[in-house]
């Protein structure tokens, strides 16, 4: 066998492999691969505008995103390997992980400020996402940065 014959089988076997896994998981959901598609679509431009920055709830971005809350649900947790809770508390983290590196303002606010300006309900449930997303305690973590 040619050796570019050999890489249009490993090929063709990978995009096979590929569709049949996509079909399994759209399958497993009982949702239209339309639907899933466009949810994603939108998801992708909840995370490009920031909407994670303002209080959500699984409820109110399914709404926003206009699907129901149970098909948000599933596709978060079958796309992202996550639950919603986690999905968004990610999402805030790693934009102020890349903030941080940027914007020495942010530095100087409290705990309970940064929280408010990502979105979380209160200062615990902030101080808890970030360390179990760095391993530090968001102070420990801005005063490693100095």
């Amino acid at each position: 066998m040619s050796c570019l014959f050999k890489k249009i089988r490993k090929y063709i076997t990978a995009a096979l492999t590929k569709k049949q896994q996509k079909e399994t998981i759209t399958t497993s959901l009982n949702i239209s691969d339309t639907i899933v598609l466009n949810v994603m679509d939108k998801l992708a431009n909840f995370e490009n505008n920031q909407g994670f920055l303002q209080p959500m709830t699984l409820p109110k971005l399914a709404k926003r995103l206009k699907t129901n809350p149970k098909y948000l649900s599933k596709i978060i947790n079958n796309h992202y390997e996550k639950n919603f809770s986690s999905y968004i508390n990610d999402l805030r983290i790693q934009y102020l992980l890349k903030e941080l590196k940027t914007d020495d303002s942010l530095k100087t606010l409290t705990i309970k400020s940064l929280a408010k300006k990502l979105g979380f309900g209160n200062a615990e449930s902030f101080a808890k996402a970030f360390k179990r997303h760095t391993n530090m305690n968001p102070s420990d973590y801005i005063h490693k940065l100095e």
